[in-house]
């Protein structure tokens, strides 16, 4: 794999980001037998938009994850830009990173990477966070994805807030975000009714919902969003076993997802 650190002015966010990007490329022991040509052959790649959950930023994935070997297996390129802990949305009092993860990012990748702008090679996956993030980009853009992971998803802001705050969290700035956590239900940065608004949509990407049983904050919440999911009509596949709201956790999601793509891609 070639690891690209990137860094670069975003017109939607007005400052600079963060972004590493992975592209498959010829294993280092192959390219003892390779020609410069076969190495540097030019090829579109399927790519994974992997964003991160909260207090975590571009680099997690490649700090507390195999990604790296994980993408290389099913031949995939990977995208990790940074989205500070604005839940993936278009604050009220704040940035838009709705806005930047599912319309500048990608068109700041297809210009500079060699990847696919199809749809069907395009996919999105985080935890935590970025499990709401990954869900609300796929619902909101259901023709943009073939596929979202949702691991062990911060998926209702309602719910999760008093729990957050009782454990000592209360960092979060539900009020900039949403204008109040209690503010979400019923509008477009609500998952559930998204799901419900798509049960006639001609086109939906596979979901892919993951939650261990032991996160006692989360578990819940994931699964009504599974069952919501399969009743409107989708493709959903809902995986708990034991695990915690970890990398470790999140570590056997993303290996298992990628599996899923790459069997998936075969089998067209």
């Amino acid at each position: 794999m070639i690891l690209n650190r990137c860094n670069f002015f975003s017109k939607t966010l007005c400052n600079h980001v963060d972004v590493d990007v992975l592209i498959p490329s010829v294993p280092d022991n192959d390219c003892i037998g390779a020609s410069l040509e076969d190495i540097y052959s030019k090829k579109t790649w399927p790519v994974l938009y992997l964003i991160h959950g909260a207090l975590d930023d571009h680099t997690m994935w490649l700090r507390h994850t195999n990604i790296e070997r994980y993408a290389e297996e099913a031949g995939i390129a990977v995208v990790m830009p940074s989205g500070q802990n604005g839940f993936y949305t278009n604050a009220k009092y704040g940035l838009d990173y709705f806005d930047f993860v599912t319309k500048e990012l990608p068109l700041f990748i297809q210009y500079q990477f060699p990847v696919s702008a199809k749809p069907e090679d395009t996919y999105i996956a985080g935890p935590s966070m970025g499990g709401y993030g990954a869900t609300k980009c796929a619902l909101r853009c259901p023709g943009q994805y073939a596929a979202f992971a949702d691991l062990s998803g911060a998926v209702d802001p309602g719910e999760l807030e008093p729990k957050m705050i009782a454990m000592g969290f209360g960092f979060f700035r539900y009020d900039l975000i949403f204008g109040g956590s209690d503010k979400v239900k019923g509008t477009e940065d609500d998952l559930y009714k998204l799901a419900k608004g798509l049960k006639d949509a001609p086109v939906k990407p596979q979901a892919h919902v993951y939650c261990g049983l032991e996160d006692t904050a989360n578990y819940g919440m994931n699964k009504r969003l599974a069952d919501d999911l399969r009743e409107s009509g989708f493709d959903v596949s809902f995986t708990d076993g034991h695990g915690l709201h970890d990398w470790v956790y999140w570590d056997s999601c993303i290996a298992d997802f990628l599996k899923k793509v790459k069997a998936s891609r075969e089998s067209r």
